[in-house]
């Protein structure tokens, strides 16, 4: 699904829909099998006249398979996105955008360079890869609670602490 990013955010267009996690084959590429989960997405396109600002807002949530980094065993995880991505018209405004952020003094606020062939898909993806954690973990893993304590053994400084105690 193409889209001219500007016209859509001057429209006020929404888009939404749902895709097997599978089907985004970048968010996915190192993941364990299955990637079955449902993701649900939607894409709103704003426009601010005065300013002559444009957004997409973007939203994402649904499930994905990933291994826990603690115990290494499989598990759905729930991904959620939600942000606002301003559209600026150059690479150079872009690139000015990103300085004053580098700086501190400009807006905490992701810009994207308009396109007028925008794969609404590929932003949805781009978006749920960069809320994929990179060290993903169980709450609590299964079967913490059944693995026994390892007997301690007495420090071998134990002994030193008495020594100069006469």
């Amino acid at each position: 699904m193409v889209i001219d990013a500007t016209g859509f955010a001057r429209a006020g267009g929404v888009l939404d829909g749902r895709v097997v996690a599978a089907q985004l084959t970048r968010l996915c590429q190192d993941l364990p099998e299955p990637q079955d989960g449902e993701m649900h997405w939607q894409v709103r396109g704003r426009y601010d006249a005065p300013s002559g600002q444009a957004w997409l807002d973007v939203e994402a949530q649904g499930p994905v398979r990933v291994v826990c980094q603690r115990c290494l065993e499989a598990f759905d995880l729930t991904l959620r996105v939600s942000g606002t991505l301003g559209l600026v018209e150059t690479q150079a405004q872009l690139d000015a955008m990103d300085a004053l952020e580098a700086e501190g003094q400009g807006p905490e606020i992701e810009y994207l360079v308009s396109d007028q062939r925008l794969d609404v898909l590929g932003l949805v993806e781009d978006e749920l890869i960069l809320a994929l954690p990179y060290a993903p973990r169980h709450e609590t893993c299964p079967g913490d609670g059944d693995v026994p304590e390892p007997p301690r053994r007495p420090s071998p400084f134990a002994a030193l602490k008495d020594l100069g105690k006469d």
